[in-house]
């Protein structure tokens, strides 16, 4: 890790917003590896569900990072035309930082809180349990995000922005010859902070994992490395 890097972690590690996300899931991961029977009798016990499911989770995390890379790659070194189809690259990809890291960030959160017993439902007619991580891609993403911020974790206050990723989601939008993006309501849309502010939150989420020990974890886990848990 670089000097600078270093620094920026620290700087991270000092605002609220870190200070409060990690103490919520460092105790969600604490008690999903520590307590309870390791093996069900018959059923598997939530610890061997929450381990399938982070398997899972890291196969998900690698194929979002490397849908991210090429995104980041889309902004730097394409070349557009005119400014017209710059802003309509910026939004599209702000879209699929949302559906890739943002929902998969926002998938494991909701897999501690169900590996530690706090129920996350399906919506519809036919109501159940989600236990999987591959049950949550039929949950929509205000939902998840909503729950989460009931359960006092203010970092999904705005992460990811549901409106913004709504307008480009269903088009509600329109770019001016200078590039310039408006909203349905006539106001101004910045998306390059949006962009700005959707990285900060990615690298805050991936610092609080890495700083509770659970991307060591979920890496041993991978290499069939026996852990304390």
């Amino acid at each position: 890790m670089s000097e600078n890097e270093g620094r920026e972690k620290n700087m991270i590690r000092q605002t609220e917003k870190y200070i409060e996300t990690k103490r919520i899931l460092q105790s969600l991961f604490d008690n999903a590896v520590i307590s309870g029977n390791k093996r069900g009798a018959f059923l598997p016990t939530r610890y061997e569900t929450f381990v399938e499911n982070c398997k899972d989770f890291y196969d998900k995390w690698q194929e979002s990072h490397e849908i991210s890379e090429i995104l980041r790659d889309m902004k730097s070194e394409v070349v557009y035309n005119n400014d017209k189809l710059k802003s309509m690259s910026k939004m599209l990809a702000y879209l699929g930082l949302v559906e890739s890291l943002g929902v998969t960030l926002t998938d494991m959160v909701l897999i501690l809180f169900i590996a530690n017993g706090i129920d996350v439902h399906t919506r519809g007619p036919f109501t159940k349990h989600v236990k999987s991580f591959k049950e949550l891609k039929d949950i929509d993403l205000k939902y998840k995000t909503d729950f989460l911020k009931d359960e006092s974790l203010n970092l999904f206050q705005s992460f990811p922005n549901q409106e913004v990723r709504n307008i480009i989601a269903h088009l509600k939008f329109r770019i001016g010859n200078n590039g310039q993006i408006m909203k349905p309501d006539g106001s101004e849309l910045n998306i390059d902070d949006e962009i700005s502010k959707f990285w900060d939150d990615v690298d805050l989420l991936k610092l609080v994992f890495e700083d509770i020990g659970f991307m060591r974890w979920l890496e041993l886990k991978k290499q069939g490395v026996k852990t304390y848990a």
